[in-house]
């Protein structure tokens, strides 16, 4: 067994990582009522930014101390994730209906998002030109759907962008939060690279399964604490929203920003296994919110038991590449 202080270190920074995600977003959409900031502007900026923090951080702390396994299983991993579990578990509290207001606009920015990340990253390593480029188009994507929300407004329509669960806070309060919830994240983070390179060289296991499995699990936390909270509302709908908002900033925030560090190689094990496993994710939320479908507890233990049988293929080297390649190469 690894030394209790690897796993302290492990589960400690997991659950900071939690704490100070939601204190960084509370705390931002505060101040930034408090100095007049639109709605629409603190919706898709500071919470997108925000839920997506936890991932972003711990993927440039790991890129930083050259732990690429660990930065890129992060990102495939929480977008893997943020499918089956964010989307699976408020499913068995309470059913609702996907392709609502504004999720068609985030889903072509995922579904695009995604293509680019799988399809560069199969023929280059990722580098500065691959990061201006995620970074532009995450940019270019926040002011499209900010104008697409005003313009909504503007006709009466739901722009599917929404503070309702964000607290009051007092401007004290609130500039409180944000240091405390940015200190957080990044003591969050440097405790689970420690933590997560430890119990990865005791149990000889390649650091992408760390980054694929309990950092990405980790990082999906908020997501998945805000999607069971929604479904105990009965507004269990919150939950396509931030799956759709964090799989794009997952891939162009965290993705652009880690390689900036590049280049970096991406291992076989993503083009054999997780990244087939990650646009199969996709195109199931996509079927999901293009049929209006009616995702309830039977479609919850679906996307759960798919999850759990994407961990077993991790854990015993399925090569689903292998399968499309023609017989005797």
């Amino acid at each position: 067994m690894p030394e209790l202080t690897l796993i302290a270190a492990l589960i400690g920074g997991l659950v900071i990582m939690a704490f100070a995600g939601d204190f960084l977003v509370n705390g931002a959409v505060a101040v930034g009522r408090r100095l007049g900031v639109s709605p629409l502007i603190a919706g898709i900026f500071i919470v997108g930014f925000g839920t997506s923090a936890p991932e972003m951080i711990v993927s440039l702390d790991a890129a930083i101390e050259g732990r690429a396994g660990l930065a890129l299983g992060n990102i495939v991993g929480s977008n893997i994730a943020n499918v089956f579990l964010v989307l699976g578990i408020p499913a068995l509290i309470y059913p609702f209906v996907a392709g609502g207001s504004g999720q068609g606009r985030a889903l072509g920015a995922m579904l695009l998002a995604t293509a680019l990340w799988i399809g560069l990253t199969a023929i280059m390593p990722l580098h500065a030109g691959i990061g201006i480029f995620f970074v532009l188009i995450l940019f270019g994507y926040c002011v499209y759907t900010f104008l697409a929300a005003r313009r909504a407004l503007a006709h009466g329509i739901d722009p599917g962008v929404s503070l309702e669960d964000a607290p009051d806070l007092s401007i004290s309060r609130a500039l409180v939060y944000v240091p405390l919830g940015i200190g957080g994240l990044i003591l969050g983070a440097q405790l689970i690279i420690a933590g997560g390179v430890g119990v990865a060289e005791f149990y000889n296991v390649p650091q992408e399964w760390i980054g694929l499995t309990l950092l990405a699990v980790g990082t999906s936390m908020p997501e998945i604490g805000a999607s069971v909270a929604a479904a105990l509302r009965k507004r269990a709908d919150v939950a396509i929203g931030n799956v759709l908002g964090s799989n794009v900033f997952n891939i162009l925030g965290a993705g652009g920003i880690i390689s900036f560090f590049g280049p970096i190689e991406v291992a076989p094990q993503f083009v054999k296994y997780d990244h087939w496993v990650m646009g199969f994710a996709a195109a199931i939320i996509g079927v999901l919110i293009l049929t209006r479908a009616r995702i309830g507890r039977l479609v919850g233990i679906l996307l759960l038991l798919i999850y759990a049988i994407y961990i077993y293929g991790l854990i015993n080297g399925f090569d689903i590449s292998g399968l499309f390649q023609p017989a005797g190469t």
